[in-house]
């Protein structure tokens, strides 16, 4: 066997194949590595580094099944231990959040909070995935057992606001993040804008304008926190209040106009509001004229509203820039 371009003389000790092994799997020829480690492993059963290098290797060579299979079997072995180590729980953690497998990812987190019920970042993990898998009353029970446990804990706050929302109880919602701003007050204008943000995508405008309000009061230099309020006026159909405050934002950080105004264009164009959004996203072009992804941003506009001559005058602009080529 060879590996970059020299020839292997047979050896089959542990340890020439384990950097046989290695070797394969850094030049990507993940099955040798799965076989090699494999083989290892038969020699070596209870080094908990050979497993993880395999799970690596089928990982890594796409055989995401055999990985997971690889990380559960290290997880036991983590769970059984009385100082929790939880490094094969956070690669499976990763896995199972990047697939979307969050019903996987409570019933790991649930076993790891059984063997280690005081663990808050367990917990937090386990409130989280709840969560995102819509179990909001699992979640609400997750984030209060956290505040029991740490009531100085301005995130576990934030956290339980956040699914507070999801389940419509806003008002509630909103005393939580007070609590959280109350006890971190340098964080607080970051943590009514959140907040702002989680009531503007579950519909509630009026309310997110509001978090929004007490956040500026905090911190009215912070170009995000004016274009986020502008957002939120889109979704109220404010739109020259929606403009004033991307023109604010631009204001703060010229340097970054063209970004503000594509980024105004896009929250307009995704309420129907074409006019504006086209004048918005040649706001950025004039800001920005070298810039392809603005003209990226009006032309695919263009389309989507119909307006095919616009689309085309927009195509020969950037091309007379020299943004395009013919």
């Amino acid at each position: 066997m060879s590996v970059n371009g020299f020839v292997m003389k047979k050896d089959t000790t542990p340890h020439a194949l384990f950097d046989l092994a290695d070797a394969c799997a850094r030049e990507g020829r993940y099955d040798e590595a799965t076989r090699l480690y494999t083989q290892l492993r038969d020699l070596r059963p209870d080094d908990d580094s050979v497993l993880i290098a395999l799970a690596w290797a089928y990982r890594d060579g796409g055989k995401r099944a055999e990985a997971v299979d690889c990380f559960e079997i290290l997880v036991e072995k983590e769970l059984a231990n009385p100082v929790f180590t939880g490094f094969a729980f956070d690669e499976l953690v990763r896995v199972f959040r990047s697939e979307g497998e969050y019903d996987r990812l409570i019933r790991l987190c649930e076993r790891a909070v059984a063997a280690q019920p005081d663990d808050v970042a367990l917990l937090f993990t386990l409130g989280d995935a709840c969560s995102k898998a819509g179990k909001t009353v699992q979640a609400i029970e997750v984030f209060e057992k956290l505040i029991t446990m740490e009531p100085d804990g301005a995130v576990y706050w934030c956290a339980l606001g956040d699914v507070l929302v999801i389940s419509g109880e806003t008002g509630k919602a909103e005393a939580a993040y007070d609590k959280a701003a109350a006890i971190d007050p340098p964080g607080a204008a970051s943590f009514y804008h959140r907040l702002g943000c989680v009531l503007m995508e579950a519909g509630e405008a009026g309310r997110a304008e509001g978090a929004l309000m007490k956040s500026l009061r905090l911190s009215d230099r912070e170009p995000l926190l004016h274009c986020t309020l502008g957002d939120v006026y889109i979704k109220q159909g404010r739109i020259e209040e929606a403009e004033r405050s991307y023109e604010y934002a631009a204001s703060i950080n010229p340097a970054s106009r063209g970004a503000f105004y594509n980024r105004l264009g896009n929250s307009l164009r995704k309420d129907r509001h074409f006019r504006e959004a086209a004048l918005a996203f040649e706001k950025a072009i004039e800001a920005e004229p070298k810039n392809p992804f603005y003209y990226r941003s009006l032309m695919a506009l263009c389309e989507e509203a119909g307006m095919d001559d616009k689309a085309r005058r927009t195509w020969e602009e950037a091309c007379a820039q020299g943004v395009f080529s013919e």
